[in-house]
Parts: C-alpha cells; structure tokens; sequence
C-alpha cells in the first residue's frame, strides 16, 4: 500500500471530498446516516456554522487524490459524537485506513463527549465488521419507508374541525420542547435553529395548545423529503392527529415540482407507527442499524 496521509479536511478539498462521498451514499453497501446523497446537499451539512468541518472532519488521501473520509457531527447537550463514515475507496485496504481514521480522530472528539454513535444500512458489511469488534453495540434498527410522487394521490388541504393544523410559531417552543424527545438525534432547539423555507415544523393545536407536530426537510439538492420527527402527546394519541400531520408534511412536500419522492424511519418493533405509514402509502425501503460504543467503559482508542 502506498503512504496514506491523513489530514484534515481543508477548503481546498472540499470539492473532491463532497463528490467522493457522494459517490458513496448512493449505494446501500456503503450509506452511512447523517450526510445526504448530492455533493450540495453535503456539502451544506459539513459547512454548517456551528461546526466547522476543520475540526470535526478528516481525510485520507493517496497521492494528492482523496481515498477516505471520517468526520463526527457532535451533539453537545446529549454529550455525543456522531460518527460520519467511514467512506473508502481502496477496497483491498480498506479496514487498514478504516482504523487509521478513527485512531487520528481522537483529538477532534472533545472531553464532554461520552457517546459515539454510527448508524448505516444493514448491506453495509464493512461498518459493520469494522464497528462491532470495536465495542460499538446495537442500540436501534429503523426501517426506512418511502413513497414515490407516482404511489401519491391526494393534494387537497388537510382539514379538521377539532384540531388546527398549522406551521410552528416562536411561541409553540415551551410546548414543543415538551413534547420532542430528549434522546432524539437531534434536539428541540437544534430542530428550531433548522427552520427555513425547506425545513418545516408543522404543529396540531387544540384550544390553543400545541399537542403535536411533524419535523420535515425538503432537501432541494437530493430531490427528496425526509420526515424527521412525528410526535403526539400521549393523551391525545389514537386520535388521528399522526395521520392529519402527516398528510400535511406530504401534502405541503408534493407540491413542489422537484419532489421526487418522500422518506420515513420507523423503528423496527413499532408496528403501529409502520402501519399507519403503511396505510399513508410509504413502503419499506431497507433497514438502517445504529450502533454506539460508551466511551465511560471503552475510552477512544485501541481500535484493533
């Protein structure tokens, strides 16, 4: 094998770098979560303010020409690091760089973090066979389900008499706050400083009170909408207020003319949520494993 270099990520080999992990998350062997599909599209993600890819990102590269990617998205109110990889291109080394990465990120994880986490399809053998022996242990499985602009039929605006359906407003936080998990992947807060024209809160309110929302993103450079959160206070399940809010996300997502189609994770023994996606018309796509290693027990390093 040629001398690898390991270095981070630097401004000058982010085009190459977007495009080769693009190239990656394409393919179900080697989809790993958290980064999107099109080279803009993470490029965005990797360029985020609140953490510059600098600090968190690393390559490796073989002869001027990048052949591997690590980086970490870091969660700090959940002390957690998520790791973003590894992509690598030359197959018959590919467990050799693999451990080098993850061995040279060790000063790019800060001291609070007491988490690691990866999350990649169940295709994906070469994560799978680097992680586990490594004490990364399964801690979730989603199925991922998706419905195509063809399998959509209805349009029309979602209306109740009971519930309002409507978009989140600055004074829905406290409630919201309430209602979204504490172990999400993402946080109440982080969820809100995403909001844009294309990252939308939906909310159901009931006399004034928030009791539900939906949290989706309508990726322009992917061409596809990702249904992130759905949640309903539990007093006020079994009530359709799921199905209203999800036919709104779908409703809001189809309008767009590049909509190509629309995706949602559900957890594999939640067999009412896949039905009631199901019945929505999603079907399954595959299967994303989350594994995580408790760095209290196993400190980062002696990676074998």
């Amino acid at each position: 094998m040629n001398e690898i270099i390991i270095t981070s990520l630097s401004e000058e080999m982010m085009d190459e770098t977007v495009k080769f992990i693009s190239s990656f998350q394409s393919v179900e062997e080697s989809f790993v979560a958290w980064l999107g599909y099109s080279p803009e599209e993470i490029r965005s993600q990797l360029s985020a303010e609140d953490q510059p890819f600098k600090e968190r990102c690393l390559i490796a590269v073989d002869r001027g020409v990048v052949c591997g990617f690590l980086g970490i998205y870091l969660v700090e109110e959940q002390a957690i690091a998520r790791l973003l990889g590894p992509y690598i291109a030359q197959q018959n080394h590919w467990i050799n760089i693999a451990l080098d990465l993850l061995k040279a990120l060790q000063p790019k994880i800060p001291a609070y973090v007491r988490k690691a986490k990866v999350a990649f399809y169940g295709a994906n053998m070469k994560c799978k066979q680097l992680y586990a022996p490594n004490h990364f242990t399964l801690y979730n499985a989603e199925k991922t389900l998706i419905m195509r602009r063809e399998g959509y039929t209805s349009s029309q605006k979602v209306i109740n008499q009971e519930f309002n359906i409507r978009s989140y407003q600055p004074i829905d936080f406290d409630k919201f706050i309430q209602i979204h998990p504490t172990d999400a992947y993402l946080t109440g807060a982080q969820v809100i400083s995403r909001l844009n024209q294309y990252h939308r809160l939906v909310v159901a309110e009931l006399d004034h009170c928030i009791i539900g929302y939906v949290y989706f993103e309508m990726l322009l450079s992917d061409g596809f909408a990702e249904i992130c959160f759905l949640n309903v206070s539990p007093e006020f399940r079994s009530r359709s207020i799921g199905s209203l809010l999800i036919s709104e996300a779908i409703n809001e997502a189809f309008r767009l003319d590049w909509m190509n189609h629309i995706e949602i994770s559900v957890r594999v023994n939640n067999e009412g949520a896949e039905r009631l996606y199901v019945r929505t018309g999603f079907t399954e796509k595959n299967v994303v494993i989350a594994l995580q290693r408790d760095l209290n027990v196993y400190p980062w390093g002696d990676f074998t």
